[in-house]
């Protein structure tokens, strides 16, 4: 029995590599900066090269609290993207650089929380320095969710922050309807 203990533990412990950090790379103005996450099924997604629709809505959140925020946007969301094959959608936790095993508690807690397979492929953390990251998008606070709508090249259609409502979403209808 000891014997397995231990076994486990140090495969838990060279699995926690697994979730790693990225460096993020400035495209050109106005693109998503690139940059490698993991999805909650355990699959790497680098940014824009994942993109693979026609437009992409991204939703960006920093702290464990927008994650209320992440899932008013996401409703209405869904309900646009079972009309428009040609959507897809992104949830991207932006968490520092922290050690591995911090890194792998966190991924484990948030794969918990979500047990549909196609929402685990549409949450991407990515474990970044995200001062490169916020001035590549320019992002200028943390306290909220930033909403972008960008198309398979990465180009950024629309940038929004803050809690869905009305107007946001008429703007957001409005670039996905072009």
């Amino acid at each position: 029995m000891k014997k397995l203990l231990t076994t486990l533990t140090i495969l838990q412990f060279l699995c926690i590599g697994c979730i790693s950090t990225s460096t993020v790379v400035p495209n050109q103005a106005n693109h998503l900066p690139t940059v490698t996450g993991t999805d909650l099924m355990g699959e790497e997604q680098t940014f824009p090269n994942c993109l693979t629709k026609e437009k992409t809505i991204l939703v960006v959140a920093f702290l464990q609290w927008q994650q209320v925020l992440c899932d008013e946007w996401y409703s209405n969301i869904e309900k646009e993207m079972k009309s428009n094959s040609n959507l897809a959608y992104y949830e991207v936790p932006t968490i520092s650089e922290l050690n591995p095993f911090t890194r792998w508690f966190i991924y484990r807690g948030m794969r918990g929380g979500i047990t549909d397979e196609e929402m685990r492929r549409q949450v991407v953390t990515i474990h970044i320095d995200k001062e490169p990251f916020k001035k590549s998008l320019q992002i200028d606070t943390e306290q909220t969710v930033h909403v972008f709508v960008v198309d398979k090249t990465g180009k950024i259609l629309l940038q929004q922050k803050g809690p869905w409502n009305d107007e946001k979403w008429s703007q957001v209808l409005g670039i996905l309807k072009k």
